[in-house]
C-alpha cells in the first residue's frame, strides 16, 4: 500500500470515528474544503499558510474516497486531466487572476 492510500484511508477512519456517518458523504466534506480554501486564500496573504494545505489535501482526498475513489485511480484522473489541459486553449486572468479555458458557443472546449 502507497504512503498516500494510507493517508486516505487514515484520514477517512479518523474522520468516522470522529464524526459519525455525517461527514462520510461527499458533499459535506465538499463544502468543508470550500470553506478551507478560503482559510488557504486567507493564509497565503498573511504568510501563514502550510497547515491550510493540509487541511484541504486531507478534505481532497477524503472526499474522493467517500466517492470510492483511491488515491492510485486519483492519480491517474488527474495526469489524464493534465493532458486534457494541455491540449485547451486560455484565456486572459479576469480581476482575481483566474485563467479558465476557452468556451465556444458556451459551452468550455477542450
Amino acid at each position: 500500500m502507497s504512503k498516500l492510500q494510507q493517508l486516505q484511508d487514515d484520514i477517512v477512519a479518523w474522520s468516522t470515528d470522529t464524526f459519525g456517518d455525517r461527514q462520510t458523504t461527499a458533499i459535506p466534506v465538499c463544502h468543508h474544503l470550500k470553506k478551507e480554501v478560503d482559510e488557504l486564500i486567507d493564509g497565503i496573504q498573511a504568510g501563514d499558510f502550510k497547515e491550510e494545505f493540509a487541511d484541504c489535501f486531507m478534505l481532497l482526498i477524503e472526499s474522493a474516497k467517500t466517492c470510492g475513489i483511491e488515491t492510485d485511480e486519483l492519480i491517474s484522473l488527474t495526469y489524464a486531466k493534465l493532458e486534457i489541459n494541455k491540449r485547451r486553449k486560455w484565456g486572459k486572468p479576469d480581476e482575481k487572476g483566474v485563467i479558465q479555458h476557452i468556451k465556444e458557443n458556451g459551452v468550455y472546449k477542450e
